[in-house]
């Protein structure tokens, strides 16, 4: 259970723990301690490699290029001023800041290190454990545009799906019914390192056996 979680979302998530019990499965409800350091995570290791990896873009390999550019540097310049979002520069921003001197360790070495302690715990779990069952998102679908005003409202969506990108683990999201609103309900499987062949197996189990139409 999470504070964030929309109540709609909730019940459709345990309504389908329900379900698989009733069919004889085992399930156990398991805190992970490393949660609220998820998104952290995430966020400034996924800032950084936007900053280093679009570093190499300079419209001229491949991709957009300005036409408004009068020598090689403007060119450089207008074609990623123009050619990147809004999201993507505020990202490189990011991933800047945090790879630059006197911030590197204090934020990107010690986010490796997290996410080296998110991998472990969550592989612990599949010690004992086939699956892991959570939402996809705390919330159901929404609107297009409706989190624009509020970036961090719009990363919190990720809380749920950044853990299997961080561990490195295969991971699908699967339609659990809809709310009041029509609005589309996810429910997401994780399972252990390459063992993609039995997590489709089981989604397919899911969504003819247990998830909500």
């Amino acid at each position: 259970s999470h504070e964030g979680i929309d109540d709609e979302v909730k019940f459709a998530t345990s309504e389908a723990y329900d379900k698989l019990q009733s069919l004889g499965h085992s399930i156990d409800h398991l805190g992970f301690d490393y949660l609220d350091y998820v998104l952290p995570t995430y966020y400034i290791l996924t800032t950084a490699e936007a900053s280093t990896n679009l570093s190499r873009y300079d419209g001229v390999r491949y991709g957009y290029r300005s036409e408004n550019g009068h020598d090689l540097e403007s060119m450089y310049k207008k074609s990623r001023s123009e050619g990147f979002g809004d999201e993507v520069k505020k990202r490189i921003l990011l991933g800047t800041y945090v790879l630059s001197e006197g911030f590197y360790d204090a934020y990107f070495t010690k986010a490796q290190k997290v996410r080296r302690l998110i991998r472990d715990e969550t592989k612990k779990i599949f010690e004992n454990h086939d699956f892991i069952i959570l939402p996809t998102a705390p919330t159901t679908a929404f609107e297009l545009n409706s989190h624009n005003r509020d970036p961090l409202e719009m990363y919190l969506e990720d809380i749920f799906t950044v853990q299997a990108s961080l561990a490195g683990l295969p991971a699908i999201s699967l339609p659990n019914g809809k709310d009041k609103n029509g609005m589309p309900i996810g429910i997401q499987v994780i399972a252990n390192t390459f063992e993609e062949e039995k997590l489709l197996s089981f989604s397919k189990y899911l969504v003819d056996h247990v998830l909500a139409k």
